[in-house]
């Protein structure tokens, strides 16, 4: 991918905002003993939704770390010089983590949806509206 080919699913997530709508989707959902997600009891139309927007915000995640780490090898640099503050490359770091751990979980979203949504094909897409802030 050179940069000048544009995903029709990034771009048209634009006005959808995945990780809001993840976030937001988040609390439909039941937890059963011991703390784990209750798929199963899940309206599929929702497991679908939750599915399709944490693939979505798991690749833009994984696009996003590699601009960034792109950026990094660019102004590496001004990092020796001084230009740069070792606050700022910090800072990074602990962002570039924080964004890993997002794309793992969205991954594992993902999958536990995926497990109870393979076979749903619905005759009219529902949606399910998300959690007020």
């Amino acid at each position: 991918m050179n940069g000048q080919h544009l995903d029709t699913d990034l771009t048209a997530c634009e006005a959808r905002r995945p990780l809001r709508d993840l976030m937001l989707s988040l609390p439909h959902l039941n937890v059963r003993l011991e703390y784990h997600l209750d798929y199963e009891s899940a309206e599929p139309a929702l497991l679908y939704q939750i599915c399709t927007n944490a693939d979505i915000t798991m690749r833009t995640i994984h696009r996003g770390t590699a601009a960034i780490g792109r950026l990094m090898v660019a102004v590496s640099p001004e990092c020796g010089t001084g230009e740069i503050p070792a606050d700022t490359l910090e800072a990074l770091g602990f962002l570039i983590a924080e964004m890993g751990d997002l794309a793992a979980t969205a991954h594992s979203l993902s999958a536990g949806c995926k497990r109870y949504v393979s076979d749903y094909v619905p005759r009219t897409p529902k949606h399910i509206p998300t959690a007020r802030p």
